[in-house]
């Protein structure tokens, strides 16, 4: 009987501590969004600049973290980020002025969950995969659906039984609790145990040479894998394409969640329902996040990805000018699908630079992306607070990601470094 790949238990934990504490991080704030904004009198953009400032810190962040991973990787990074994120939730509790709350989202919440979970658990994924990488990756973004819409009702559900401050200590305890045994599962690279990506023996026992784990990865290549590195990356014109596709993305879709349960309330919905909508949305992505994440090892990943940018686009404006509850779950339905194949980015990143750099090279390119998150959720809510709606700024989301999928079409596949390229040069016989 064939034992399970260990790459599957790598992709099932980094999917629990994702679910969890993305689903908390991400989407629970805006559950907390309107109870902290009303009890001290923020306007939207004050409290919406927490989320605009930690990605000013991710901007920093990034290239320190992505080679952080790729030298003693994802488990290490993985434990200090949950240690940091359960530290940043009790701390939220006792928030009482805006410079402390800044201080909490950014220094621990934002950077903890930076730190030890987005970039870490895709690179422990990316690591162990190649041909199944999209399926793979596929299924680990799933987590964000699930997270969506298991955490987004149940931190509005705590909210509301006993307010804000106990709500965030419970989370924290339970991040604690969920995390630590998640992170201790996962793993590097595969070299280091034996192992080939997608479970294939490798040819060398590495337990029978005297090279160290650390030189492991050193001894066997996949034919035709190709590592680039974070130099030669930054060098191609696809490299800066996909950044910039999913900034424009992510300048949507981060202002977008925030200020959704808000924009849903504005429009005479129930906070519970509202909570439940996003959590609707969380959960129609997770089709899209399997479908997408399947097609990707078959099909084109380019065509994919703009499909999916622009049913986003559709999603959009379908919410904009919804008027009941049946058009706002239409929006829940186009937007979800759409929404479910960052994945192919992540895959594309992997395919076209390889497994060696890929947390220093991801790491740069969050870095970039968060620009994006940066602009976007200060930018909806000045909107609101000069217009008192969000209508001009969902209308330039809507421009925003259908540039995207016109850049995610283009983004061809980069040539090789010229240290590749010259040993295939000086073989190939002269005329």
């Amino acid at each position: 009987m064939n034992r399970v790949f260990y790459g599957w238990w790598i992709v099932l934990a980094c999917w629990a501590v994702t679910l969890y504490g993305g689903g908390a991080f991400f989407f629970g704030f805006s559950a907390f969004f309107k109870p902290i904004s009303e009890e001290f009198g923020w306007s939207r953009a004050i409290t919406a600049g927490a989320i605009s400032l930690s990605q000013a810190e991710g901007f920093i962040e990034g290239p320190i973290v992505g080679p952080l991973v790729d030298r003693f990787g994802p488990r290490k990074l993985m434990l200090l980020g949950v240690c940091m994120v359960t530290v940043g939730f009790l701390a939220l509790s006792m928030v009482n002025t805006l410079v402390f709350f800044y201080l909490v989202y950014v220094v621990f919440l934002a950077i903890g969950f930076n730190t030890g979970f987005f970039v870490a658990a895709q690179a422990a994924v990316a690591n162990w995969f190649i041909k199944r990488r999209s399926r793979a990756l596929g299924l680990l973004s799933t987590a964000n659906g699930f997270g969506g819409a298991i955490m987004a009702p149940l931190i509005a559900w705590l909210i509301l039984s006993f307010g804000w401050r106990v709500a965030s200590v419970w989370i924290g305890i339970g991040m604690f609790a969920i995390g630590i045994p998640l992170a201790l599962v996962v793993r590097h690279r595969p070299e280091q145990y034996g192992y080939l990506p997608d479970g294939e023996k490798a040819q060398v026992d590495f337990h029978e040479t005297r090279q160290s784990v650390e030189e492991a990865p050193r001894l066997v290549s996949r034919p035709g894998e190709v590592d680039f590195t974070i130099w030669e990356a930054l060098a191609t014109r696809v490299f800066w394409m996909l950044a910039v596709a999913f900034g424009l993305r992510t300048l949507a879709i981060s202002a977008t969640v925030i200020h959704q349960i808000p924009f849903l309330t504005d429009r005479g919905i129930s906070e519970q329902a509202a909570a439940g909508i996003l959590a609707m949305m969380g959960l129609m992505s997770i089709p899209g996040r399997l479908i997408f994440g399947f097609l990707g090892d078959y099909c084109n990943k380019r065509y994919l990805l703009a499909i999916a940018y622009l049913l986003q686009a559709l999603g959009i404006f379908i919410l904009l000018n919804a008027n009941s509850i049946p058009q706002v779950i239409l929006f829940t339905v186009v937007f979800g699908m759409g929404w479910g194949a960052p994945n192919l980015l992540f895959a594309m990143r992997a395919d076209y630079f390889g497994r060696k750099y890929f947390a220093t090279i991801a790491g740069v390119e969050q870095s970039i992306v968060a620009i994006g998150t940066i602009i976007g959720p200060v930018y909806a809510g000045l909107v609101y607070d000069i217009n008192q709606n969000y209508q001009l700024a969902y209308g330039t989301f809507i421009v925003s990601i259908t540039l995207g999928a016109v850049i995610c079409f283009f983004a061809y596949p980069p040539k090789l470094p010229k240290r590749l390229r010259q040993p295939q040069e000086e073989t190939q016989p002269s005329a």
